[in-house]
C-alpha cells in the first residue's frame, strides 16, 4: 500500500495538490491547495477564510488531497470560467472509498483525509486532517519539463491577481504579479512551444490581461 513518502511528500515542505470536497448541493469542488506534511498520518493546509473548501471542510469534515502533474486540472480548479458555464465536469470526479469526498479520477494518486483541528487566523484558517487512505498508481518515473512549474506558479500568481483586481487599493501590488506572469508565459513559450502548458499559459494570460483593464 502507498504512503505519504512514496507519493513524494516531505516532512516540513509545501507540496502542490488539489484539494477536492462536496458542495452544499451535494456537487463537487476542487482547488489547487498547497499540503504540508505533519507526520505520516497527519496533512496540514492553510486556507482562505473566505473560500467555498473552507466552507465545505467545515460542513462534511473530509476532503481528497489528489496528485497530479496534469497542468489542465490545476489550470481549470483554479479558475473556474475556464470551464464551461464555469462548472467542472462531473466526470471528472467519483466518490472517495472511505470519505465523505469526491476523488478526482484524472489524478495519479489520492489522499483520503478526515478534519481533525482547526484554528482561525485573520486571512487563512489552518486546518489538520488525519489520512484515512492513500491509493496510487504504480508506473515508471516521468522526467521532468519546467514548464510545469512555471505554468503552475503562473496560475498561483494569477488567481492573486483576480482577488487585487476588484479592489482598486490593491492595483499597485498586481504589477510585479503581471511581471512574474509575463516571465513565465516567455520562458514557456521557449521549454514547451506549442504543448499543453503554452495553450494553459495563452488563455491565462488572456484572463489576467482582462482582470488587470476592469
Amino acid at each position: 500500500m502507498a504512503n505519504l513518502v512514496d507519493l513524494g511528500f516531505k516532512k516540513g515542505t509545501i507540496s502542490e495538490t488539489i484539494l477536492s470536497t462536496y458542495n452544499p448541493d451535494g456537487s463537487p469542488n476542487a482547488a489547487p491547495m498547497g499540503v504540508i506534511l505533519k507526520d505520516p498520518q497527519h496533512l496540514t493546509l492553510n486556507i482562505f477564510n473566505s473560500s467555498a473548501t473552507l466552507a465545505n471542510v467545515k460542513t462534511r469534515g473530509s476532503a481528497v488531497v489528489n496528485v497530479t502533474d496534469n497542468i489542465e486540472v490545476y489550470f481549470r480548479t483554479a479558475i473556474k470560467e475556464a470551464n464551461p458555464d464555469g462548472k467542472l465536469p462531473e466526470e471528472w470526479f467519483a466518490k472517495a472509498a472511505v470519505v465523505n469526498a469526491p476523488k478526482l479520477c484524472l489524478a495519479k494518486a489520492s489522499v483520503e483525509v478526515s478534519l481533525i483541528d482547526l484554528v482561525k487566523g485573520a486571512e487563512k484558517t489552518r486546518a489538520v486532517f488525519t489520512v484515512t487512505r492513500v491509493h496510487g498508481e504504480k508506473g515508471f518515473p516521468q522526467v521532468y519539463c519546467r514548464a510545469f512549474g512555471l505554468t503552475l506558479e503562473a496560475i498561483v500568481h494569477a488567481t492573486r491577481v483576480k482577488v487585487l483586481a476588484v479592489d482598486p487599493k490593491e492595483h499597485s501590488r498586481m504589477g510585479g504579479l503581471l511581471r512574474k506572469i509575463h516571465d513565465c508565459d516567455v520562458l514557456v513559450s521557449r521549454v514547451a512551444p506549442n504543448s499543453s502548458y503554452s495553450a494553459v499559459m495563452a488563455d491565462l494570460t488572456k484572463r489576467v490581461d482582462e482582470w488587470g483593464q476592469k
